[in-house]
Order: C-alpha cells, then structure tokens, then sequence
C-alpha cells in the first residue's frame, strides 16, 4: 500500500510517491491496462490517476493512455481543462475515431468520456468496448482507465473484467470498513485482478522519511536542530 496525498509539481514527497508507485505497476510486464477506481466519491481517485498517468509519461519511449470512463462526472476532462465534445463513447459507438478523439496533453495522450450513453452498463460490457480496449493495449505501454466508484455504480465491476489489474484508492480516515469490505467483495466475485491499494489524503507530517531526510542534511531552516555543526562538535575538530 503506497500513501499520497494531493499532487503539487514543486513538492518533493508526493512527486517520489507517485514515482514509487510508478516502480510498483512497473515490476509486471504483463501490466498494461490498469482500471483505477474507489469506493466511495471524493476519495480522491481522478486527482490520483490524472498525475499517476503524468508521472508514467515522463518515461523514456513509453505511450500512456488515460481513459475517462466515468460518464457522469467526468472528472479527467475538468482536471486537465479539456473539451468533452468527444470521447470513448463514440470510439466505441463508431461515431468517431480514436485519432478524432485524442488529445496530447505534454506527451500523454487522453481521450475524454464524450457524450453520456443512456446505459452505461450496455457500453461498458460490449463487445465493441472490449475490442477497442485490447486495440489500445496494442498500441500503447499503459493504458490507465477512470470509472465512477464501485458502491455508487456497476461500472467499474464490468471494467474490471477485461483489464490486466485494479487499483483502488482509499482515502484515509474516510472509508468505513464495512465499505471498504463491500467493495472488495464486489470485486472478488467478478474475478478482479486487485494489484494494489493506494491510501490517498494521508497527512504525513508526524510520519514523513523525507522530513527526516531534510532535517538531518541542512535542508531544515532550525539550526537549532543541527546538533552536528554546534560550537561543541567544533571544538572537537580542532582538538583532533
């Protein structure tokens, strides 16, 4: 289980979370489609996968995909300031193709949700989704998936079916167990690859190596703190 918080470019930590993370999907080759989803709303998932999908395209001579599956919020297309004329729906229902659809946001590559299907669930385990979903594998090193959360809708359960691994995100101090219990369940009896949890919104303060690490290398503006480079470890220098 990795532990990260809400994404900013110039803090060191939460950049080496995601880059941990990154290590961890990274280990199994045959990892390349990768749902990523929670069990409640506002556990943080969109904002996990948007830069998780980032940190993976920084990767030399890798393609990344980010795919926004969650038709009714539509959460990917809002974080990165995209139009959502269209999307995967309409990929899907041969309205337009993937090259119509695609958009290039500094090397990653993300198609929007498009336009809301009346049946998500009928979208979702088509044969045809399922098609373009193998087709991009073929295309792409990762292909990173976002779906509306497992307790609110089915959506994830079918997505689930057909990509190589699951990622839940969890935020912390906010999930019941009993929720937390459920949705494992949920994704047990469809046969769900659950490669691995990220616990999101986790205050780190008290617990942070990186703090430490800072402190002890002259990072910390408290020199009071800097017992090493005090006028007694001086005087003892010289004395030797």
């Amino acid at each position: 289980m990795a532990m990260i918080g809400a994404y900013d470019e110039g803090n060191f930590e939460l950049n080496e979370s995601y880059r941990e993370i990154r290590t961890y999907l990274t280990i199994n080759k045959n990892i390349k489609t990768i749902l990523i989803t929670s069990a409640e709303m506002d556990e943080g998932k969109t904002t996990v996968i948007c830069n998780l999908a980032k940190c993976f395209a920084e990767l030399d001579d890798v393609k990344v995909l980010l795919i926004d599956c969650d038709f009714r919020k539509r959460g990917v297309s809002r974080y990165f300031g995209l139009e959502n004329t269209f999307g995967i729906a309409d990929i899907v229902f041969g309205y337009k193709t993937k090259k119509e659809c695609v958009k290039n946001i500094g090397g990653l590559d993300v198609i929007t949700s498009g336009g809301v299907p009346s049946n998500t669930s009928i979208l979702l385990n088509s044969q045809s989704m399922k098609d373009t979903i193998l087709k991009l594998r073929e295309e792409y090193n990762y292909v990173f998936i976002d779906s509306p959360p497992i307790c609110r809708l089915n959506d994830a359960c079918i997505i689930t079916q057909y990509v190589d691994g699951t990622v839940l995100v969890n935020a912390s101090k906010a999930i019941d167990s009993k929720v937390a219990k459920i949705t494992l369940e949920k994704l047990n009896k469809v046969g769900s690859n659950i490669i691995g949890v990220i616990l999101n919104k986790f205050k780190a303060e008290k617990y942070s190596y990186y703090n430490s690490y800072y402190g002890y290398s002259g990072y910390n503006e408290d020199k009071s703190k800097h017992k090493l480079f005090g006028k007694k470890r001086r005087k003892k220098i010289k004395k030797k």
